[in-house]
């Protein structure tokens, strides 16, 4: 038989915690999920993800390198406005991204770069994880139309950055935790 018992925080906090505990009468209550503060099992999976979603954005822009494709960030440009469904979107890559284009290219290559070293290594990892966040919809309104496998990866990005600043992922095995001790663990 399983019972919900709230846990209020230590400290005052928005968030209330709940720990299930099962009742076995032949060994007493045994935790059967529990919260981060109590145990380290449910946030090693915070801590992966939070790695894993740092990992791709920085194998992406670590792929764009040796070929210096933020060079020729004009030519994908100019096929992103080509036939962009969004009209707005569209006008928009024309007024403001088309004249910067070379900017543009050294702008995106290095904010992957820097989201994915600062994801993996846990560094302000809420402005990293909205950093990636707004990527990831431009992308999405940028070229998710020219292949429709894109889509699914831009949504699933945002939701899995959504969970790392939502789950407090950057309080565990983080620089975040080391540097801002006052703000980790609440």
């Amino acid at each position: 038989m399983l019972k919900r018992r709230r846990e209020l925080p230590q400290k005052p906090s928005c968030d209330i915690r709940e720990i299930l505990i099962e009742e076995n009468p032949e060994r007493g209550c045994i935790l059967t999920m529990v919260d981060p503060s109590v145990s380290s099992v449910p946030v090693i999976w915070l801590v992966l993800l939070r790695v894993g979603v740092g990992i791709i954005w920085l194998r992406s822009g670590l792929l764009k390198l040796p070929d210096r494709e933020y060079l020729k960030y004009h030519e994908k440009l100019e096929r992103y406005v080509s036939k962009n469904p969004f009209p707005w979107y569209r006008a928009f890559l024309r007024r403001y991204m088309l004249p910067y284009s070379l900017p543009a290219g050294y702008l995106f290559v290095t904010a992957e770069l820097i989201i994915g070293v600062a994801l993996i290594l846990g560094l302000l990892t809420v402005p990293a994880a909205l950093t990636g966040v707004f990527f990831n919809v431009n992308f999405r309104l940028a070229a998710g139309w020219q292949n429709p496998s894109n889509t699914p990866l831009n949504y699933l990005m945002i939701m899995c950055q959504l969970l790392v600043v939502a789950s407090g992922a950057g309080n565990y095995l983080s620089l975040d935790a080391l540097l801002f001790p006052a703000s980790a663990g609440r």
